[in-house]
C-alpha cells in the first residue's frame, strides 16, 4: 500500500503542520474552532512557519524580475514614478516579503523548542535557567539560532557559515523596515540613504529562501515534510510592474 499511500499524500498541501502515511492511509493533526455558537469545524493544522514562508515567496514573486528603473520616466530635471499606485504596491510586497520570511523563522525557532528542554541563560552576571515559555518570551532571535536550538537539538550552530550571514542581510534588513528611520520619513535627496532606495535595489534578494535555508541546518532531510516541500505549488499572483 506503500505507492497508494505516497499518492495520497503527494495530493495533500505541503503546508500541514503534521501528515503522513499510517496503517493504509494517512493520518493529520486536526484543529476544532467554532465559528460561532453551534457551528463547528475541523481541520488540518497548519504550520505557521509555512504559512509564513509561503506568503513571503508570493511578495517575492511579485517584485524579483522587476527592473525599478522600469518603473520610472524622465520628466523635466529628473525622474518620476509612471504610476505611484504600483510604486507602493513594490514597496509594500518588499515589506511583506521581508517580515513574513523573518516571522517564519521566529515561528520555526519557537516551535523547535523541546517542551521540557531547560536553557542557561547568562544575563548581567547571573546565571538564569529558562523553561521554554520563558525562552520563547525572553531570548532574542540570534541568541536562539545561535545557543538555544544547536544545545536543544544537539547540532552545531550556523554562526560563521553561509546561512548565519544570509540570516543577517534578512534581520538587518527586517529591522530596517520594523524601525524607520527619520530620513525615511522626509525629503532627501540620493546622498542619504533611505529604506525606500534599499528596497528599490535589493528586490532580487530572496529572504524567504534565506528563512528556509536556516531552518533546514536543524532538520534532517525527512524530518519535517512542510520544509521538504518548499517552495508550495500555490497560485503564482499577479507581478507587479510598472506599466499603467
Amino acid at each position: 500500500m506503500t505507492d497508494r499511500q505516497d499518492e495520497l499524500l503527494a495530493k495533500h498541501d505541503g503546508r500541514y503542520y503534521a501528515i503522513d502515511k499510517f496503517n493504509t492511509g494517512l493520518a493529520l493533526l486536526v484543529k476544532t474552532e467554532k465559528l460561532g455558537k453551534r457551528d463547528q469545524v475541523d481541520f488540518g493544522l497548519p504550520s505557521s512557519s509555512a504559512l509564513f514562508l509561503s506568503a513571503a515567496r508570493r511578495s517575492f514573486l511579485q517584485i524579483k524580475d522587476i527592473d525599478p528603473s522600469l518603473m520610472f520616466y524622465e520628466w523635466q530635471n529628473g525622474r518620476i514614478p509612471i504610476n505611484h499606485s504600483k510604486l507602493f504596491d513594490y514597496f509594500e510586497a518588499f515589506a511583506s516579503h521581508v517580515v513574513f520570511s523573518f516571522t517564519a523563522l521566529e515561528a520555526f525557532a519557537n516551535e523547535s523548542i523541546p517542551t521540557d528542554f531547560e536553557y542557561q541563560s547568562e544575563k548581567k552576571c547571573k546565571s538564569i535557567v529558562l523553561a521554554k515559555p520563558d525562552i520563547e518570551r525572553n531570548i532574542n532571535l540570534d541568541e536562539k539560532l545561535h545557543l538555544v536550538l544547536p544545545r536543544a537539538l544537539g547540532v552545531t550552530t550556523p554562526k560563521g557559515k553561509k546561512s548565519w550571514q544570509q540570516y543577517k542581510l534578512l534581520k538587518g534588513m527586517r529591522d530596517r523596515i520594523i524601525h524607520l528611520k527619520t530620513i525615511d520619513r522626509t525629503p532627501s535627496g540620493p546622498e542619504k540613504e533611505s529604506v525606500w532606495g534599499i528596497m528599490l535595489r535589493a528586490h532580487g534578494e530572496p529572504f524567504c529562501d534565506y528563512a528556509h535555508a536556516m531552518m533546514g541546518h536543524y532538520l534532517t532531510t525527512s524530518s519535517r515534510r512542510w520544509h521538504r516541500e518548499y517552495p508550495y505549488r500555490t497560485v503564482e499572483p499577479d507581478k507587479i510592474s510598472g506599466d499603467q
